[in-house]
């Protein structure tokens, strides 16, 4: 009997820290970034401040925390889980627009093809097509990209809520290359033209060597995602204005396309 009580009286001991490690990792993923003092977490916790150290140092050795200074910040693993997580939530939506991707690849010559919908003030992405060459792209299944700087992000942003462009705008614009746009008025002349012929564009102001043209996945008006279609500079400086149209319309039949698959919200 001794010894079925010390057994039980150790399973519900791993249970409970166990338990106080996952409240541990939801208070780290609420901070969304921001760092936090060992005191912060175990009052959220409701454990001693050397339990709480304890299983900070077990949760750093795996990466979901880090160290930054006399604080902690959420680390690498979580990060990743995380984008994991949001990239699973759209299995569906990923399912459907596999075919009219695959349509767009083929029928526009491109490099690489993506389907991405707005995170906050980035684009995450859900899936790509790629040839070959196209994996030069630095983009990959659930990596962030600031919104300012795609066809993807432009094309959601152009059919957004107002509530939802003035986050992005309210904030300095990240330029990933020399060619971004970061001033906010040249950002909503952008949006405004989106908006008046369907879809976005971009020259290499996400990659360089890179154009992309987007266009956004719409439910009762309102993006749901958005598809691009990307091609070397040198193949876009080739190219007319007509040809960019072109470009436009496949992605705005491949968006329609998605969009009629969903259905109704």
């Amino acid at each position: 009997m001794t010894i079925d009580l010390t057994l039980a009286d150790a399973d519900r001991g791993a249970q409970s820290s166990v338990d106080k490690a996952l409240q541990m990792i939801e208070f780290i993923a609420a901070c969304e970034g921001e760092p936090f003092r060992v005191t912060e977490i175990a009052r959220h916790v409701g454990v001693p401040k050397s339990t709480a150290h304890r299983l900070l140092k077990e949760l750093e050795g795996r990466d979901f925390v880090g160290r930054l200074d006399t604080r902690y910040v959420a680390g690498q693993a979580l990060a990743v889980a995380g984008r994991s997580s949001v990239v699973l939530q759209h299995d569906r939506l990923r399912e459907l627009a596999y075919s009219p991707m695959t349509w767009l690849f083929e029928r526009s010559d491109a490099m690489a093809v993506h389907l991405a919908v707005l995170d906050g003030v980035d684009v995450l992405y859900l899936d790509k097509l790629t040839k070959p060459a196209g994996t030069r792209l630095p983009s990959r299944v659930g990596g962030r990209v600031p919104a300012n700087c795609t066809a993807l992000g432009k094309a959601l942003l152009a059919f957004e809520d107002p509530a939802k462009v003035e986050l992005v705008m309210s904030q300095p614009l990240p330029r990933i290359t020399p060619y971004s746009v970061s001033m906010t008025h040249q950002l909503a002349r952008q949006l405004a033209r989106a908006r008046h012929v369907g879809f976005a564009s971009e020259r290499e102001e996400a990659c360089q060597g890179w154009v992309c043209v987007a266009a956004p996945i719409l439910g009762q008006g309102k993006p749901v995602a958005a598809i691009s279609l990307c091609v070397p500079s040198i193949t876009a400086a080739r190219s007319t204005d007509r040809q960019l149209a072109v470009w436009g319309r496949l992605s705005m039949e491949a968006a329609g396309a998605i969009a009629r698959l969903i259905g109704p919200a």
